[in-house]
């Protein structure tokens, strides 16, 4: 990158901690540093070494020390942007902090934007674009479960599917192209039979990556889980059995629950977004029909329903209705209070309702929940486990660019079967290349550039 200049940003969080980091990268990173820092016996620092960290302290224009600090100076190419990189770490606190970069930007350098770094460390040919957006995931990660994808996929292990399909899709486009220069040369390897499995097998592999974006979204963004039932069968319990704490308040007395209540949850390496609703029933008071109609929103947007029956008590006909209401949505169903006297069993739900997950539960007693939390993160992802080393999908982006390059292999595929014209046929597998490429950042437009990075935080 010619011409650049030298960013600086605070690369901690806000508030008081144990040290605060400000980061500096591009050409003058090094003489801004030599400017601002000196040795503790007063000498500057000359000719700092790669790599290696150096005590001293910062001080300001005037002389004025700002504090001690540790420097470290990263030389390029060998660095987190190919830059030359110097990070300054001093005591924590937002006062400090602030105080060094202004020091550092009154020396010449300036604030960078949210994800220059990581903008810088792509565009220098560090990161790939798909990797670089892992790094976003790998910030926002909140359970190990998506920690583990982002930093797989940091370390390049969708960039290599994606380039082994790229380099079979440029395989099949030379044969193509060979057949449209040299139509009437025999050339052996130009079979349209055998370009065919290769487009398919291709096509399989993508079908593959995309069949897990859904699971990769939820590891990503967690799973809008809703608990719901009619008034008293025990909702608000069940969720603070889940959670392991009183969030929600629980009384006797039926619609104690006017409103939604949102609580958090990791199961298995699974992030739950869990929201307990008002009870649903037909009811004339006002307060309670504007709680109903919100839970009843609640269940139009969650991906996972928890219907909750109170075991102890006959099936009224809000149960019914409420089954009916849920039978298109992933559900399990929760036979509560199986500490008490079961009034009903499995056949009185009716035959469409038979076939959902049943779990017999006791939100007080803590009887039945290790079996309810499996059986949540089987419904939310299926019945394969997560695996760790698994390649995974968690960006719309790369879903969409995917999704339209195996639309266009299989269009190539089908046209080779029907007969259609090569060229129309290599302008699908260009497509698709094209495609793949725009996911790895080697084909790509500017403002798609600034709509990732404007993701991150500043400092990263």
């Amino acid at each position: 990158m010619e011409g650049v200049d030298t960013i600086a940003a605070i690369s901690t969080p806000p508030g008081v901690g144990g040290i605060g980091v400000v980061r500096m990268s591009g050409p003058e990173a090094i003489a801004v540093a030599q400017r601002v820092f000196v040795r503790p016996d007063g000498r500057p620092l000359r000719q700092p070494a790669s790599h290696r960290a150096y005590y001293g302290a910062i001080v300001d224009a005037t002389g004025e020390r700002v504090d001690e600090v540790m420097l470290c100076v990263m030389r390029q190419p060998r660095s987190y942007t190919r830059e030359d990189v110097v990070e300054i770490s001093s005591h924590g606190g937002t006062l400090v902090t602030q105080r060094v970069l202004d020091t550092v930007l009154a020396q010449g350098a300036r604030v960078a934007e949210p994800g220059e770094f990581t903008k810088r460390a792509f565009l220098n040919g560090r990161l790939d674009l798909a990797q670089a957006e892992a790094v976003i995931d790998l910030i926002n990660a909140r359970t190990l479960a998506s920690h583990r994808a982002a930093l797989h996929q940091l370390d390049g292990a969708l960039s290599r599917v994606l380039r082994e399909l790229r380099d079979e899709l440029l395989q099949v486009s030379v044969y193509l192209e060979a057949g449209i220069d040299f139509p009437e040369e025999d050339i052996e390897l130009l079979s349209a039979g055998g370009l065919v499995e290769r487009l398919d097998a291709v096509a399989v592999r993508l079908t593959r990556l995309l069949a897990t974006f859904e699971r990769g979204r939820i590891m990503r963004e967690g799973l809008a889980t809703a608990i719901i039932g009619r008034p008293n069968v025990g909702k608000s319990s069940l969720l603070n059995a889940l959670l392991g704490r009183d969030r929600a308040i629980v009384s006797p007395q039926p619609g104690t629950t006017r409103d939604t209540i949102e609580a958090e949850l990791e199961l298995d390496g699974l992030w739950l977004r869990i929201i307990d609703t008002a009870g649903i029933r037909s009811t004339d008071d006002a307060i309670e029909q504007e709680g109903v109609r919100r839970a009843r929103e609640v269940v139009e947007r969650a991906e996972l329903l928890i219907v909750v029956l109170d075991g102890s008590a006959a099936l009224l006909p809000d149960d019914y209705v409420l089954l009916t209401e849920t039978a298109a949505k992933p559900r399990v169903l929760v036979r509560n209070k199986c500490d008490l006297p079961w009034q009903w069993c499995i056949f009185d739900l009716g035959g469409p309702h038979q076939e959902a997950p049943l779990l017999a539960v006791s939100a007080t007693q803590g009887d039945g929940l290790p079996e309810l939390e499996q059986t949540m993160v089987r419904q939310a992802i299926g019945h394969d486990p997560l695996n760790q080393d698994e390649v995974i999908l968690t960006q719309a982006r790369h879903r969409q660019s995917l999704a339209m390059a195996m639309a266009n292999v299989r269009m190539a595929a089908s046209g080779l079967g029907q007969g259609t014209p090569l060229e129309f046929v290599a302008f699908d597998v260009t497509e698709a290349i094209r495609q793949i490429s725009e996911v790895l950042g080697e084909d790509y437009a500017g403002e798609v550039l600034d709509l990732i990075f404007s993701q991150f935080c500043i400092g990263k």
